[in-house]
């Protein structure tokens, strides 16, 4: 078969499931809909629309991915907002069946005025709106405007490593075996590098890091038990009060020994090492 003959079929079929699932979705009474603003490798912005509807011939419940979309310009809360009404708009879906919709909480999508949720309202006032609680970036953005800042330039970092060229990432690859990433971008002659470079080298940057991977695998953790078909409101607080308990042992651990913060008690010994 030829790359053009199996595109051809890819398209067919691709276009068979969207009929199928439009086809439920219109006969839906009612859809919830999950929004989420992300980054691809390019670091480029992508907008994924996810949708929660009955399927009446199944007679179950149904989640399945409504569409992925660009944000070509920025990612304000107005942007978004064209880009899911677009999206409905072409699947011929009505605003005012969208009855719930859940996001994160950024700005962009929970403003109290331009937000996208909120511009939404406008056009569906019993449009119901949910914060999902296990979105672990913007779980961790929240505790500072400085953590945020190391979250947001980890991402970019992490980005830009994994659109660099092959030959860069053969470097990568030897640099990796010596733990030697600030070396490696250093050699790179780029000021985006350059800068990433100095961001590894800086103690304070590098302990707020070790904090966050230790306190995002706990949130991991969270994220996986709150996952899941069928799990009862009940099953969930039970296992946010668990976690919320889970808190109070973190922040005492955080004054002792560091025994649930792994990533931390490596970095002070390291710091430990080097004063000596």
């Amino acid at each position: 078969m030829s790359a053009s003959s199996a595109t051809q079929k890819t398209e067919i079929l691709t276009q068979d499931v969207l009929a199928q699932l439009d086809e439920a979705i219109h006969k839906a009474p009612c859809i919830g809909l999950a929004v989420d603003e992300s980054t691809d490798v390019s670091d480029n912005a992508q907008l994924l629309v996810f949708v929660r509807f009955f399927n009446k011939d199944k007679e179950e419940f149904c989640e399945d991915l409504l569409g992925v979309t660009p944000l070509q310009t920025s990612t304000r809360g107005e942007d978004i907002y064209l880009a899911i009404k677009e999206m409905l708009t072409k699947r011929a879906i009505e605003l005012n069946q969208v009855v719930s919709i859940t996001t994160d909480g950024a700005p962009a999508m929970v403003g109290r005025e331009r937000g996208a949720v909120a511009r939404m309202k406008e056009d569906n006032p019993q449009l119901i709106s949910y914060h999902c609680i296990i979105h672990q970036s913007v779980l961790c953005s929240t505790l500072s405007a400085e953590y945020a800042e190391v979250i947001n330039t980890m991402m970019r970092m992490i980005n830009f490593l994994r659109a660099s060229s092959s030959h860069q990432h053969r470097m990568l690859r030897e640099f990796l075996r010596e733990g030697e990433i600030a070396a490696f971008l250093a050699q790179l002659n780029s000021q985006k590098a350059t800068t990433f470079s100095l961001f590894l080298k800086n103690v304070k940057k590098m302990d707020i890091v070790a904090f966050l991977v230790d306190i995002t695998s706990h949130l991991k953790e969270l994220n996986l038990k709150l996952q899941g078909k069928d799990s009862s409101v009940c099953d969930l607080m039970t296992v946010v009060r668990s976690f919320q308990r889970k808190l109070a042992l973190f922040r005492e651990d955080l004054q002792g020994d560091f025994s649930h913060f792994p990533t931390v008690k490596e970095q002070a010994d390291c710091k430990l090492q080097k004063a000596f």
